[in-house]
């Protein structure tokens, strides 16, 4: 099927705001089935949107979180297309299992690429992540609204149904792919023929971890694609040694001494976007991403930026956080063993964060900030109610389904597990880490839900999906 919408009709003498609802018709003209309930078209509506029969609502506003930061990143990011109500259709897309562990799950995980010529919303590449050790599938959504709030840069995510030859596969969180198109959308939206520098996964695997650790001169001290993995060979490196600008960084690392710098914050300064990595640091510590780098020297990239000349954080694989798998308690930051249980150590948090009191100082303000604006019950969980709201149809139907890998990983999820999950692992991981943090650094968080400085709305009501002109 090539042809959408489906089906689309003028009605006359008709204004919004008008209820509606839709039914099935057989060959003759007869209603077989009929909607539930009745939608509404907000005034000055159009058109409708794209609408799936039976649903319950096609268009959702999430509450706003408070402002705690001035964000500068505008919503460059192809999943903030405002009107995105397009009809796509893309051919000889290739499809892929994505991930490693994930692939022990009876629901896989999926890489979408898509041709040069014609990518999606600006993408040659999305991944599909099937959500299926999180009961709520909302931790991810959660971190990626918190970072874009603080204005740390980050893949964008997106709930979404996928079927295969017209069979439900079902509910995924669709994730953009940090690679060079997202580069020059997220990170350079005004310099359109920018040479990209030097982007870098980092993963804890097969005996070693990507934890910035100096191990000698050349790619060959580096344990390749499983610890760091090329994902922009930069433009102003030598071929063959693309890692130099990395490896830089890394025997700057080595030789730093917090004892013996002058001002450790403008040494860093020089090399690195300190506000961003400290705020993504702050989460880390935050919703004890386990497998983040603060405890394991994983699941981030790095991005050497031409322009101003740093290198810049991108946290990533954000599922395991806020309770779920790691429910440690960390007194205190500062009590955080340096080399984890496997041995390894993320230099960066022991020699800029646990060692020098001025950058100490600097990650201790954004942590109390966070915490006093964001990171707590009354900021949070209407947006989690939201999303419960939002999705609650679709976990049905995805738990319905049978998955496609048989003898895979499955927890057999219910409905129940999305309301119990959100209830006594996320909102109460919030509170409980909340009331932790103030009680280790002495002071107490707002009582009221207010912004810290003006509201920058990462998410705006799309009302160009209804054809409402802003």
């Amino acid at each position: 099927m090539k042809t959408y919408p489906l089906w689309s009709a003028k009605v006359a003498g008709v204004d919004a705001s008008v209820s509606y609802k839709y039914v099935q018709l057989n060959k003759a003209g007869k209603v077989t089935e009929s909607e539930k309930t009745m939608r509404k078209l907000p005034a000055g509506s159009v058109h409708t949107p794209n609408e799936f029969f039976g649903s319950r609502q096609s268009i959702y506003k999430i509450p706003m979180l408070p402002q705690a930061f001035e964000n500068k990143l505008v919503r460059n990011s192809p999943f903030f297309r405002e009107g995105a109500n397009e009809n796509v259709v893309i051919e000889n897309v290739k499809i892929e299992l994505a991930g490693h562990s994930t692939r022990e799950y009876a629901k896989l995980a999926y890489h979408l690429k898509f041709p040069e010529a014609t990518p999606l919303l600006d993408l040659t590449s999305i991944k599909l992540r099937s959500g299926e050790n999180d009961e709520t599938m909302i931790r991810e959504k959660l971190y990626v609204d918190l970072l874009n709030n603080i204005g740390v840069p980050v893949q964008q995510k997106s709930y979404i149904r996928m079927f295969w030859n017209g069979v439900p596969i079902d509910l995924f969180v669709a994730m953009e792919v940090q690679k060079e198109n997202w580069t020059r959308k997220a990170l350079h939206p005004d310099i359109p023929k920018v040479q990209v520098g030097s982007l870098w996964k980092m993963k804890s695997c097969c005996e070693g971890a990507g934890n910035l650790e100096w191990k000698g001169p050349t790619i060959k001290n580096y344990n390749i694609d499983d610890n760091y993995k090329p994902m922009i060979k930069g433009q102003n490196v030598p071929k063959d040694n693309y890692m130099a600008d990395l490896i830089a960084l890394m025997k700057d690392l080595k030789d730093y001494d917090p004892s013996k710098t002058k001002d450790p914050v403008a040494y860093w300064e020089k090399r690195l976007d300190l506000d961003v990595f400290l705020k993504s640091m702050v989460m880390d510590y935050l919703t004890a991403a386990f497998d983040a780098y603060w405890i394991a020297g994983s699941n981030y990239q790095i991005y050497h930026d031409p322009v101003i000349k740093k290198w810049v954080w991108l946290p990533m694989d954000i599922d395991d956080t806020s309770g779920h798998s790691f429910w440690a308690q960390v007194e205190s930051y500062k009590k955080t063993p340096r080399p984890n249980k496997k041995g390894f150590e993320s230099f960066l948090v022991t020699k800029l964060i646990l060692d020098p009191p001025t950058i100490k100082a600097k990650l201790e303000d954004h942590l109390k900030t966070i915490t006093s604006y964001i990171f707590k019950p009354q900021a949070l969980n209407p947006r989690v109610d939201a999303y419960i709201h939002m999705i609650e149809e679709d976990v049905v139907s995805d738990r319905k389904l049978p998955r496609v890998a048989e003898g895979g990983k499955y927890y057999h999820f219910k409905l129940k597990d999305l309301y119990k999950g959100a209830k006594s692992d996320l909102k109460d991981w919030v509170k409980e880490r909340s009331e932790q943090i103030q009680k280790d650094m002495k002071f107490k968080s707002l009582t009221v839900v207010t912004n810290r400085v003006p509201p920058h709305d990462m998410h705006p009501l799309q009302l160009s999906v209804y054809g409402i002109k802003p």
